[in-house]
């Protein structure tokens, strides 16, 4: 007899006296009983209004702040090779009530290309661009609806669509946010256009996200993206092109010295 043909009984038998086996429990049964809730379920208005009052909240709490922005523009986006048109980096400062300076950090331009992106900073610690729907003036011009509710670990997070009531103007957005309501702040936001808001010079708007961060318990912006056609190829940057702002190395009511907004001669 072979020898592999007299082992193999045996080789049987331990392995299935060494193998770890997995029963299936059958004797055992056990249910949750339901819980009628009868609290009522937050409007979708009590909802509006605390997110007008938390990001009310949320303003009033800055009282100085300083942060590196970075904005870059990128063309070609949809082709198969993307170029890095222009990289510009600042130190922003803000302080209440009106201080703010802003100290150029680096700039990188592509060849034969020119200075094509201007940003400026305002002194207010608002962030319109984030809640511009959400302002209590806005309810007149804008529908809502909650199309969900997420739990992320011990947040619970509300996503409300919004659409310009009117479609006659073509400058209203519509989109998306998420409001984590620990805070009631909008922590993301996307938005979009139905129409070119400038068709002379836009042929659309893909989409624009705007995302916010928590830094020493204050909701300050992340990032914005914008993706963009042009109606006619545009001098130097092309048909598409990507415009992102990166906020980063933030620093939060540190008490900035007056001293810092005094610009030396020439600067």
């Amino acid at each position: 007899m072979p020898i592999a043909s007299a082992l193999l009984p045996w080789l049987l038998v331990l392995a299935s006296e060494t193998t770890p086996t997995l029963a299936t429990e059958d004797t055992m049964r056990t249910e949750v009983q339901e819980v009628l809730v009868r609290a009522p379920r937050v409007t979708l208005a009590e909802i509006l209004d605390r997110v007008a009052r938390g990001e009310a909240r949320r303003d009033s709490l800055l009282a100085d702040e300083s942060f590196t922005v970075a904005v870059r523009l990128v063309r070609d986006v949809r082709g198969p090779t993307p170029k890095l048109l222009q990289e510009t980096v600042w130190r922003v400062f803000r302080k209440r009530p009106d201080k703010v300076r802003s100290i150029l950090l680096r700039r990188r331009i592509a060849p034969r290309q020119k200075d094509d992106v201007v940003v400026t900073f305002s002194p207010g610690m608002g962030e319109e661009i984030v809640d511009f729907a959400f302002q209590p003036r806005a309810r007149r011009d804008f529908r809502y609806q909650i199309v969900g509710r997420d739990l992320v670990g011990t947040h619970v997070i509300y996503r409300i669509a919004f659409e310009p009531r009117s479609l006659l103007d073509p400058m209203q957005p519509q989109g998306l946010v998420w409001i984590d309501t620990n805070d009631f702040v909008i922590v993301r936001e996307e938005v979009s256009f139905r129409k070119s808001p400038i068709p002379l010079v836009l042929r659309g708007i893909d989409r624009m996200v705007v995302e916010r961060q928590r830094v020493g318990g204050h909701w300050v912006l992340r990032r914005v993206l914008l993706r963009g056609e042009a109606t006619l190829p545009l001098p130097r940057v092309g048909r598409t092109f990507d415009l992102g702002i990166q906020f980063d190395d933030y620093t939060v009511n540190q008490g900035l010295d007056d001293r810092v907004f005094l610009r030396e001669v020439g600067r």
